[in-house]
């Protein structure tokens, strides 16, 4: 049994690599390259993450996938709250993961904790159906 969870969790953690190295999702380390991002984006979803938070790891695949769909109609980031903590405390962050939908630099949207696929995508797609 472990075995084979521990072989799914290395499968999906290398499709998260994957997913950062094409650009699909970007890590952001510091508060200025969140800066940047949100101001010069029309949409932006960010996912602000912890090492060591265990919800965070369930969560960033769902993320991820949601990214990869949706790819071409925001802008994805992850934001390292433990690197990037002045990013996290304009955004409001006390938990995490929090995602935020940010238009035209502002937050419009957000929660805190785990949602599926499906509650990410609607979120989502209102906001960038306004856009287009």
């Amino acid at each position: 049994m472990y075995g084979d969870e521990l072989d799914f969790y290395t499968k999906m953690y290398n499709e998260i690599e994957r997913l950062r190295k094409e650009g699909v999702v970007e890590y952001v380390t510091s508060y200025d390259r969140f800066r940047e991002i949100i101001e010069n984006h029309p949409v932006v979803v960010a996912v602000f993450t912890t090492p060591t938070c265990s919800a965070c790891m369930i969560y960033k695949p769902i993320f991820y996938m949601v990214a990869e769909k949706l790819r071409d109609k925001a802008k994805w980031i992850e934001v390292d709250a433990y690197e990037a903590p002045e990013a996290a405390f304009e955004s409001g962050v006390t938990a995490t993961p929090t995602t935020i939908v940010y238009v035209d630099g502002e937050a419009v949207d957000g929660f805190v904790g785990i949602l599926d696929e499906e509650g990410l995508v609607e979120i989502v797609k209102q906001y960038v159906e306004e856009q287009s």
